[in-house]
């Protein structure tokens, strides 16, 4: 989807909020397909972009999503409101790396931040040496309003025995484009590509309860609209408040089609031992942004704003790439008015740079570190967003700046390369620093249109000056993935 928006074939897309729902996904698609279409007259700046990449990438996506083609009208077909897939996809993975994830001591500072070579994986942290795992999807239909989703996994990591839970998994009641979902599942809010400040998916899925509409709203003035408002609770204990509730709230714009909005706000509250709550505390929680320690309306609350600009037809004032997209994100705490103690996230893309059709650039910088309290962020005594030892917020953590840059190029349609640096500190503004850096290359092949392999490797330094966290290391990751889909 980003790319074929990249080409300018997706003017209504809201990117800021994932997942997309798959009837979004193929609404999306069909535009993309439409567009096309009305610009094949028109040379573009590159054949194989022209003649072999956006093509493929329509074909794959028409005929994955060809049931919801058929549902919403795009495509002719029987449809059939009622099925059910037991075994939609398999996937295969085997991990192996040099060394177990390198933890930052309690009397270091922010404290206990464990520094994973791999982040934004639903949770899941590999062992030294040799890790499998094995997945399967399913979902299902009834009568075009329900639908079941699920995805167990089998963990086998060296040195424990092989354990299978639920990944994620979901039934949903969808009507009048709105869907009321119950279950376990992921969420990204904001335009970041290797992290957001308030939710990724660097934590396990949430077991949740959340409200959203399944395709945009088109609104007066403010063009399509989407909205997420979710409840969960977090599963830690003393010395923080033991399970306390989390809400979240989503809201997404698009006046412009080269212009997008996001407003995201998370608040923990609540929890065993603080009692009752009224109505009028429920308020005092989550729309005011005073702290309130020590009574049972105390919470930590998070906002954020972000944007994207895109420039559809960069090539015509500048030919180094076809498109440009940038975007940001400015994040506060819950005090102050405005509420202060800042993060943020720039990052920029490059789509088709050289013009050749074939590779994609971006670059993108954080910043958790408020000038004021260094360590504001993910550090809250009593509520910190943390979900099973995982910050659900930038893996990056608190008191830390990280510069990311990948380049993606297609060497065929069927074939693509990934190459990537990241620099991470931690402990950026207080005395205790550490440092790590990787590089990560990665080849993508699709086998056919139903089984897809991937390799990748990562080269990990980790810079401990004062030996906090046992001295300077580095490691190396290996991993092979394969997917079949049905």
């Amino acid at each position: 989807m980003d790319r074929l928006e990249g080409y300018g074939l997706l003017d209504s897309a809201l990117s800021g909020t994932k997942p997309y729902s798959r009837l979004e996904a193929a609404r999306l698609m069909a535009e993309a397909q439409k567009k096309w279409e009305e610009r094949r007259p028109q040379k573009m700046s590159s054949d194989f972009a022209e003649k072999e990449l956006i093509p493929s990438l329509l074909r794959r996506l028409k005929k994955e999503f060809k049931v919801e083609l058929v549902e919403l009208g795009f495509e002719e077909g029987a449809h059939a409101p009622t099925y059910l897939k037991p075994v939609d996809e398999v996937v295969f993975k085997y991990i192996y790396q040099t060394d177990n994830p390198v933890i930052r001591p309690q009397n270091a500072n922010p404290p206990q931040h464990t520094i994973y070579p791999i982040y934004n994986n639903d949770g899941i942290v590999y062992q030294k040496h040799n890790n499998f795992s094995a997945e399967i999807q399913g979902e299902g239909r009834l009568w075009n309003h329900f639908s079941l989703y699920y995805r167990p996994i089998l963990n086998t990591f060296a040195g424990e025995d092989p354990k299978v839970e639920l990944e994620k998994g979901y039934l949903k009641a969808e009507g009048a484009k709105i869907e009321l979902e119950v279950g376990r599942d992921s969420l990204w809010w904001g335009p970041g590509y290797h992290g957001a400040l308030l939710m990724t998916n660097n934590a396990r899925p949430f077991d949740l309860i959340k409200i959203s509409n399944s395709q945009p709203f088109l609104l007066p003035v403010l063009g399509p609209f989407k909205f997420n408002i979710f409840v969960s609770r977090l599963d830690y204990g003393e010395p923080s408040v033991p399970k306390p509730l989390l809400y979240g709230l989503r809201l997404n714009f698009k006046p412009f089609p080269i212009f997008e909005l996001g407003f995201s706000q998370i608040a923990i509250f609540a929890g065993e031992g603080k009692g009752d709550l009224s109505f009028g505390d429920y308020f005092k929680i989550l729309y005011s942004n005073k702290n309130r320690d020590g009574t049972k309306s105390d919470s930590n609350q998070q906002v954020a704003v972000d944007f994207v600009l895109r420039w559809p037809n960069f090539d015509k004032i500048l030919p180094i790439a076809r498109s440009l997209k940038f975007y940001g994100e400015l994040g506060a705490e819950d005090t102050g008015n405005p509420p202060d103690r800042r993060a943020y996230l720039f990052g920029v893309t490059l789509n088709d740079i050289l013009l050749f059709g074939r590779m994609d650039l971006r670059l993108e910088y954080a910043n958790t570190s408020p000038k004021s309290v260094p360590n504001a962020w993910y550090q809250h005594g009593s509520y910190p967003p943390i979900y099973h030892d995982r910050i659900f917020g930038h893996h990056v953590g608190s008191d830390g700046e990280e510069y990311f840059g990948r380049l993606t190029i297609y060497l065929s349609p069927k074939l693509l390369l990934g190459i990537d640096f990241d620099a991470e500190t931690q402990g950026r503004r207080l005395n205790v620093k550490t440092n790590n850096y990787q590089w990560g290359a990665d080849l993508d092949y699709l086998i056919n249109d139903r089984m897809n392999l991937k390799g990748r490797y990562i080269l990990e330094k980790f810079r401990d000056p004062s030996s906090i966290a046992g001295g300077n290391n580095t490691h190396h990751l290996f991993g092979l993935e394969f997917t079949h889909s049905f």
